[in-house]
């Protein structure tokens, strides 16, 4: 099965229809010029109101610890994204299950970046933003190491149409996905999201 992380949820009816479609992970965005950003106040309203049914994962990119912290103090967060620059020691430093988001070059080096990051828990592949994800742009799955061993999340410029094909050719452990089931304001598009998750069950039907 291939987990399902939808990112950038911003409301507690949006991780409802997330539950409700079959979701795995839903992702909270921490990074403040993104905007898909929630504060703490309203991520905590989220995460209390459907902590039991869904594993939530909070993304930043290149922040600082203070603000890590604080976070996980105010939230029950079941995983760290750190979708940035930050070094392996910071990424291990808060003793969090986490997932490196990597951004997809011509040059890209799975092995080595995979390397540089030993204890995360998944390894997200994103086309390249300075935002740290939620493009809506893919990058060439031909760089995607399908033979890894690892948790490798699939993102970038998926969504409903072409989410099947990119499971096909990729063989992720996982896929990520924010404007691809998104309206144009990013809010969350229910019947995109049941279509994207159709997509991904029709690969494993």
């Amino acid at each position: 099965m291939t987990a399902v992380k939808f990112c950038g949820i911003r409301s507690a009816s949006d991780v409802e229809a997330a539950v409700h479609v079959g979701c795995d992970l839903v992702g909270i965005n921490f990074v403040p010029k993104s905007p898909r950003f929630v504060d703490t106040e309203v991520a905590s309203k989220i995460v209390t109101s459907y902590g039991s049914k869904m594993l939530f994962v909070g993304v930043f990119k290149d922040p600082s610890e203070t603000e890590v912290r604080d976070t996980l103090d105010s939230l029950a967060l079941d995983f760290l994204q750190f979708s940035g620059d930050e070094p392996a020691d910071f990424c291990d430093s808060f003793g969090w299950p986490y997932i490196k988001g990597m951004h997809v070059t011509d040059k890209f080096d799975f092995e080595r970046e995979c390397a540089l990051f030993p204890n995360a828990f998944a390894y997200l592949l994103d086309s390249v933003s300075e935002l740290g994800g939620g493009s809506g742009t893919t990058f060439d799955w031909n760089q995607f190491p399908r033979s890894a061993q690892a948790k490798v999340v699939l993102a970038g410029g998926l969504n409903p149409n072409n989410v099947a094909d990119a499971i096909h050719k990729t063989r992720p452990w996982g896929v990520d996905v924010a404007s691809g089931i998104e309206n144009d304001d990013h809010s969350k598009n229910r019947e995109l999201m049941v279509r994207f998750m159709q997509g991904v069950r029709n690969v494993e039907a």
